[in-house]
């Protein structure tokens, strides 16, 4: 999964400096703080990966929480930091969410190449 987030970093790195060479400052820092999101989101879901991986359990409802606890905590931060998008840094709203849709991408193909690749 440290593969797959680090695709997805360089992916978000690349449309961001072609945004730069297309549009201006503004454009580039909307697009770059959407894939940022993106790759906070799939961060956190590679830490809690992680996490399980020491903290084994066969506790079907402890499982169950667990889950439900790292899917809240990406919804909110995700929301959390969107909203500060839209509202403190005033950024472009489109292009912001376009820059999270590439990379939310980003991480489906990176995750479908490293499965495929190891």
């Amino acid at each position: 999964m440290f593969f797959a987030l680090l695709l997805q970093c360089i992916v978000v790195m690349l449309v961001g400096a072609m945004g730069w060479f297309a549009q201006d400052g503004q454009f580039v820092m909307a697009m770059l703080y959407g894939g940022l999101v993106a790759v906070v989101s799939s961060g956190l879901l590679v830490f809690r990966w992680q996490q399980g991986l020491h903290d084994y359990h066969c506790d079907g409802q402890r499982h169950l929480k667990s889950f439900n606890r790292s899917m809240l905590e990406r919804f909110f931060v995700v929301g959390f930091l969107l909203a500060v998008g839209f509202g403190v840094l005033d950024l472009l709203q489109f292009v912001m969410l376009s820059g999270f849709i590439v990379g939310q991408l980003a991480w489906v193909v990176a995750m479908t190449l490293a499965r495929r690749m190891f």
